[in-house]
């Protein structure tokens, strides 16, 4: 073999060795892509998960099944938690809000948190809290709420007690 032909091997094996490089570094991108969507994604699941068991506890379920009732009847004290609940709850959703924008939110989770806003912005006590809250938000996350409460119909939340009631009459009937 030739010096020459020894400089082309040589060549072609670097080359080689480049592609399989570049094709190696785009999977890892791609798995670390995916893994750090994972993360976001648990990220808000962990924070909707002590979100809910918070407002579990006896006061401040109370003050939520109070606040979503058809006629919200809050003293200042139970105003102060509810408007501190609400807060948690915006500030939350600004947090999926800016992470879909920047693409690190998937459609389905989206699609989820948005059902969720609906369902809640129905709520005359959830509205009128975002329109005294919605300024210390940041203008597209004011203009997404605003728009939900222009799209969704005023009303209350069904009775999640009663539904379940129902529902466990039906489970226990089969």
């Amino acid at each position: 073999m030739t010096l020459e032909q020894v400089f082309f091997v040589s060549q072609s094996i670097a080359a080689a060795a480049v592609v399989a490089s570049i094709l190696y570094l785009a999977r890892e991108v791609r798995q670390s892509e995916r893994v750090q969507r994972a993360t976001m994604q648990q990220g808000r699941a962990d924070r909707a998960s002590n979100a809910s068991l918070t407002i579990a506890s006896a006061e401040l379920a109370r003050i939520w099944q109070k606040a979503l009732s058809p006629q919200p009847d809050l003293n200042r004290e139970e105003f102060a938690q509810w408007a501190l609940i609400c807060r948690a709850a915006f500030l939350s959703g600004e947090d999926s809000y800016l992470q879909h924008k920047a693409g690190l939110l998937d459609e389905a989770a989206w699609s989820s948190y948005v059902a969720g806003v609906r369902f809640y912005m129905a709520s005359p006590g959830m509205r009128a809290m975002w329109k005294v809250s919605s300024k210390q938000f940041g203008a597209d996350f004011r203009d997404f709420g605003d728009s939900i409460l222009a799209n969704v119909a005023i009303g209350c939340p069904a009775d999640s007690y009663v539904a379940w009631q129902e529902q466990l009459k039906s489970e226990t009937r089969r």
